[in-house]
């Protein structure tokens, strides 16, 4: 029975093969319903205003996409190189200033002393003395 049922799937294949068709859209497809229907709507610019009007109706505790609070995720942060934005996959031991490559790494070595700082500064990972 097995065998029977996969070569009557097989057999449509085959023809089509043979056929030379090569716009599949043009081919019937048995396994769809052609009198579905989606239940889907388009809104038009007046529904989704009023949809808003109404929405700042609701109660301030009321949960929307806007107000939902999250827990912290439980991911690690990513990492960015301080000077091309492009994720940092290493960080220099003296200055601690993340980078991308040994292209900007060779870029941190010539910054003057006291300017790493202004980058750390931007990730709010500076060193102030007091």
């Amino acid at each position: 029975m097995k065998r029977q049922d996969a070569k009557e799937t097989a057999e449509p294949l085959a023809s089509f093969k043979e056929s030379g068709i090569t716009n599949l859209l043009s081919v019937s497809k048995p396994f769809k319903n052609a009198d579905y229907k989606s239940n889907r709507r388009w809104k038009n610019l007046k529904q989704i205003v009023v949809q808003e009007e109404q929405a700042s109706d609701w109660p301030v505790d009321f949960p929307t996409h806007w107000n939902i609070d999250a827990a912290p995720s439980l991911m690690p942060q990513k990492k960015y190189c301080d000077l091309t934005g492009l994720p940092a996959r290493y960080t220099d031991p003296k200055t601690n200033i993340r980078y991308h490559s040994a292209e900007v790494y060779q870029l941190i070595k010539t910054l003057q002393p006291g300017s790493e700082q202004q980058y750390l500064a931007l990730r709010n990972a500076s060193v102030v003395l007091k």
